[in-house]
């Protein structure tokens, strides 16, 4: 019987412990708001502006360089500065130097010597890569500059290959008059900086490999061709050798200034300097408080018979108020200051239809984290700056909004 007794006891504590156990056990909340049982809203926004503003071009980190038109856009030289490097081998009494080459590279297998650009040196012209525009250059004249000629053309092919396929061309310059300048390593304002303009009307545009295009391999540079001379106790050895010497800087001077962009279209482009501002109208009080946005996309019909396939575009949302700018004037840097990571992001068009997602920056805004100050439209800098891309802002056509959220 005290077994009996025993053993129920044991059973009921069990019993007890179990249940205890198990009713303590929670459910975790689920926060994963795509498989909320709560149903999506949709707010679609057409209250939507924009206006154009241009900045002077500045192409430094471009992988090509221009000069000549293209598209109504002018370019009238490009500036190749060169580094320092090698040049005390001037000052080794053991070398003798043969010949300097200047060399630019180009994928044209139609270029001729008859129109190839011009070069021209300058030891004491400045330029920034990434600051330089046509601004800087107004009035500019190559009169106190050494004029090079033009160059000679060696065209390349693949010798790998039977059918001996093009690869690519040279463009040459002797530049042997300038090693006491390039050589001047105790002038401390020594810049050597080249230039090349169209030398005639037989090319209106050429388009050269930049530094920013390869790895030295085609990059903007001088070799140097030199002969050191090895002597021992019994003999003497000449070696011949090179040297290369790369570009440190390079930019193409664009002067978009001849042009005038469409008044009834929203445009984008890097040769033109062209950028655009949209005003959307969406604040903290555009949906109900606490509530969590699934998406956010702004559709931006492109007019596809003056934009290209593929030309990516970049929205950022502004990061302080502006005074109003005028549409007219090309401003030396963006007189609108942009917040960028994480809220930068670009995007392609599918069928002309831009479809970007801004999902982050309109929560933030939603939340009372982020002011709607406005945002800003730009170019993509890989994006061919002789191409834009334009927007229609008529029925049909016009910017919206569609934010699909889910109200807590």
């Amino acid at each position: 019987m005290k077994i009996c007794d025993s053993f129920l006891r044991f059973v009921i504590l069990l019993f007890i412990s179990s249940f205890h156990v198990w009713n303590c056990v929670e459910t975790p909340l689920n926060h994963d708001l795509s498989h909320s049982e709560l149903e999506p809203d949709t707010l679609v926004i057409n209250d939507i502006s924009g206006s154009n503003y241009r900045v002077a071009p500045s192409l430094g980190s471009n992988e090509r360089l221009y000069v000549g038109n293209k598209n109504g856009i002018d370019v009238p030289l490009s500036l190749i500065k060169i580094g320092s490097g090698y040049w005390n081998y001037s000052f080794d009494s053991t070398i003798t130097i043969d010949s300097l080459r200047f060399i630019l590279y180009s994928n044209d297998s139609l270029l001729s010597e008859v129109s190839t650009p011009k070069l021209f040196y300058s030891p004491d012209t400045q330029f920034n890569e990434n600051n330089s525009t046509y601004l800087d250059f107004i009035d500019f004249s190559f009169s106190d500059w050494s004029d090079l000629g033009q160059a000679n053309i060696k065209v390349n092919t693949d010798t790998t290959d039977t059918s001996s396929s093009y690869t690519y061309t040279e463009l040459i310059w002797n530049v042997d008059t300038l090693l006491a300048s390039l050589s001047d390593t105790l002038d401390s304002n020594l810049v050597r900086t080249f230039a090349i303009q169209l030398a005639n009307s037989d090319s209106n545009f050429i388009e050269l490999f930049s530094e920013e295009a390869t790895q030295g391999d085609k990059d903007p540079k001088i070799i140097m061709y030199y002969r050191r001379t090895i002597t021992s106790s019994d003999s003497t050895l000449i070696d011949t050798n090179s040297a290369t010497i790369y570009s440190d800087g390079d930019l193409s001077i664009i002067d978009p200034s001849g042009i005038e962009p469409y008044l009834n279209k929203l445009g984008l482009s890097n040769g033109l300097g062209l950028r655009s501002v949209l005003n959307i109208s969406f604040n903290e009080a555009s949906l109900p408080e606490g509530s969590i946005i699934r998406s956010g996309n702004l559709i931006l019909n492109s007019d596809t018979s003056l934009t290209p396939v593929n030309y990516n575009i970049i929205i950022d949302p502004l990061d302080s108020d502006t005074s109003v700018v005028d549409s007219v004037s090309i401003y030396s840097s963006d007189p609108y200051d942009a917040i960028g990571y994480p809220y930068r992001v670009s995007s392609d068009s599918e069928n002309g239809v831009y479809v970007i997602q801004i999902k982050n920056i309109l929560q933030n805004i939603s939340l009372g984290n982020e002011s709607n100050i406005g945002f800003k439209l730009l170019a993509n800098e890989k994006n061919d700056p002789f191409e834009s891309a334009w927007f229609d802002f008529q029925t049909g056509t016009s910017p919206k909004l569609e934010i699909i959220y889910v109200a807590n």
